[in-house]
């Protein structure tokens, strides 16, 4: 092994230059030829989990010997260090690194309806008025990365909470913009995935004659990469 180089991770919508879920390493090696029909690329991962990872030769750095291996390699959510196992006919060579995928805020405006609002006073003249007593209401939303509960598919780019929280609730009512608040109530679970059984609680506090919420919410997740079982390499 000559040099190794970090590259643009992949998917690039969901990546951060080398940072993302799929890692890109060029690796530049002697003697590691796509002629050889044994050459093969092992992700090795904590619990020695060995994981056959994605890999192309590049012509960027080819000539006699020495090749530029592209290795792509997956965070299954395993840990962060990985040994790179490069695997021809002569032996192998162990190339030891640290995955790099941050977390992402994604933020999305939350429109919902207050069913119990909605409701009119009077004033000391007899006419229309809001009401300011409060009222609370819980709630849930759906993220647009939201997956239903099914099974995970190889491959699949997985979106793994790690928080939630809301910011800037306005509330709507026939007399204008009223007074209230949205808190999380519920938080979900750092580590579990983004579905539509594991959604955050948000405790809406409003005042009874408010009609609707809009509000801010700010989903920080990881975006990780499904296991694909045939590419487990067993002892």
């Amino acid at each position: 092994m000559t040099a190794v180089i970090a590259l643009s991770a992949r998917p690039e919508t969901l990546s951060a230059g080398s940072s993302g879920p799929i890692n890109r390493q060029a690796i530049d090696v002697l003697n590691f030829s796509p002629d050889d029909p044994a050459a093969r690329v092992l992700c090795i991962y904590p619990q020695q989990l060995t994981y056959r990872c994605h890999f192309e030769f590049s012509p960027d750095a080819a000539g006699g010997p020495r090749r530029r291996v592209v290795v792509a390699i997956p965070d299954l959510g395993v840990g962060n260090r990985v040994i790179v196992r490069l695997v021809n006919s002569r032996g192998s060579h162990d190339v030891p690194l640290d995955l790099v995928n941050g977390s992402q805020t994604v933020h999305e405006i939350e429109a919902l309806a207050l069913p119990e609002g909605g409701r009119v006073g009077t004033n000391s003249r007899g006419a229309a008025a809001p009401l300011t007593q409060l009222a609370t209401q819980r709630a849930t939303t759906v993220p647009a990365m939201a997956m239903p509960a099914t099974p995970v598919s190889c491959d699949q780019i997985l979106p793994f909470w790690v928080r939630a929280s809301a910011t800037d609730p306005v509330f709507t009512s026939r007399f204008g913009a009223l007074n209230g608040s949205v808190l999380l109530s519920r938080p979900p679970t750092p580590g579990s995935p983004v579905r539509t059984d594991t959604l955050p609680e948000w405790l809406i506090t409003y005042s009874l004659s408010a009609t609707r919420v809009q509000f801010i919410a700010h989903y920080e997740v990881i975006y990780r990469v499904g296991i694909c079982p045939e590419r487990i390499e067993r002892a």
